[in-house]
C-alpha cells in the first residue's frame, strides 16, 4: 500500500486492474488520482482479487466521443494490435455500478467499441501488459 502512496503522489493518476476471483474471468479497470480512494476502493474488495496496478500512464486517448475522437484513434491505434476502451463515467443498474470496458485487435472492433459508447467520456489506448508489469 505504501508503493501506491508513493506512485499517487509522484504522479496524476493511475490505472489499476482488478481480476475477481471466482468469477469466471471478470476483471474491471479504473483510475485513481488519489490514495484515499483507492483505498477504499481496496477495501471493497472479496479475498483473493488480484490488483495490479500501472505505475506508467496508460490509456493516453482522452475524451468524450465523437467522430474525431474515433479518427483520432483509429491512427494512434495500429489495426491488428490489441486496444482497451474504458469509460471514464460509471454505469449504473440498481445497485450496481462499473467502469464499462471494451476491448479488441481489429479497427472494426474499436470502432464498434467506440460507437457503442458514443458521446460518453473515455481512455483509449494500447491493452495494457498486465503478465508483463506483474513480472516487474
Amino acid at each position: 500500500m505504501t508503493l501506491y502512496k508513493e506512485w499517487l503522489r509522484n504522479g496524476a493518476e493511475i490505472l489499476v486492474l482488478f481480476r475477481y476471483s471466482r468469477a469466471g474471468g471478470k476483471k474491471s479497470f479504473e483510475f485513481f488520482s488519489s490514495f484515499d480512494a483507492l483505498s477504499g476502493r481496496l477495501r471493497e474488495l472479496r479475498p483473493q482479487t488480484q490488483v495490479v496496478a500501472f505505475r506508467q500512464a496508460q490509456l493516453p486517448i482522452r475524451g468524450e466521443i465523437d467522430d474525431a475522437l474515433i479518427e483520432t484513434c483509429l491512427r494512434r491505434i495500429p489495426d491488428g494490435s490489441e486496444f482497451l476502451v474504458v469509460e471514464t463515467v460509471r454505469r449504473t443498474a440498481g445497485r450496481m455500478s462499473w467502469f464499462h470496458n471494451e476491448a479488441g485487435e481489429s479497427h472494426e472492433e474499436l470502432r464498434e467499441s467506440l460507437e457503442s459508447s458514443r458521446g460518453t467520456p473515455v481512455a483509449v489506448g494500447a491493452y495494457p501488459r498486465f503478465w508483463l508489469e506483474a513480472l516487474m
